[in-house]
């Protein structure tokens, strides 16, 4: 079965000519890429236009690639390049309005694995996602990446994309992890938990 298999094996078969290969990648990776974009768009259908040309671009260029285990690095590098290419096309426009996700929607706190708790767990309960959601969008640009794709990659992995010290990015990091619970502490007392920050 197609889930199965590693990403080597899947770029070998679309290589090879099987479409279900590039299906089964855009299945692994579309909810990832989607919780990155909105988190930078703040708006579910650009979004949505952002990543549909987000995987056309790796269709077209999926038979060119060639390194080995690192799929997932050159997806969200384009997908850094194109989200940031929306915001260069009219440089006067900043991140839009986040509408109001209905429940189907895909967040970044929807799309956390159950074994790998997110730092932002310990400022929330279910009952506070969008809370964590308007805090978030407080963020700059630079800061809400960070965070959204601490949720996908290790540190090293940043480092290697951005081109940037891990010391940076990690300072960087905590800065804006202090800044979503000063706001969350600033606008619900009641949902800040300071036990939870020890």
């Amino acid at each position: 079965m197609m889930k199965n298999c590693e990403d080597s094996e899947l770029i070998s078969k679309f290589k090879d000519g099987d479409n279900k290969a590039f299906e089964e990648i855009v299945l692994r990776y579309q909810a990832q890429l989607y919780t990155y974009v909105i988190s930078m768009v703040k708006n579910p259908e650009t979004a949505n236009d952002i990543l549909q040309d987000i995987f056309i671009r790796i269709f077209k260029n999926l038979p060119k690639y060639s390194e080995e285990n690192k799929l997932k690095h050159w997806i969200f590098i384009i997908a850094k390049n194109m989200t940031m290419d929306f915001f260069r096309r009219d440089k006067t426009r900043r991140a839009l309005p986040l509408e109001t996700q209905e429940d189907d929607e895909m967040s970044i706190l929807d799309t956390m694995p159950d074994k790998t708790p997110h730092p932002l767990e310990v400022i929330i309960t279910n009952d506070r996602k969008e809370l964590v959601r308007k805090a978030i969008s407080n963020l700059s640009v630079e800061e809400r990446e960070l965070i959204y794709l601490k949720d996908s990659f290790t540190f090293k992995e940043i480092a290697e994309m951005q081109n940037k010290p891990i010391g940076t990015l990690l300072s960087k990091f905590n800065r804006s992890l202090q800044k979503v619970k000063k706001i969350i502490s600033e606008k619900e007392p009641e949902a800040y938990n300071e036990e939870c920050m020890r």
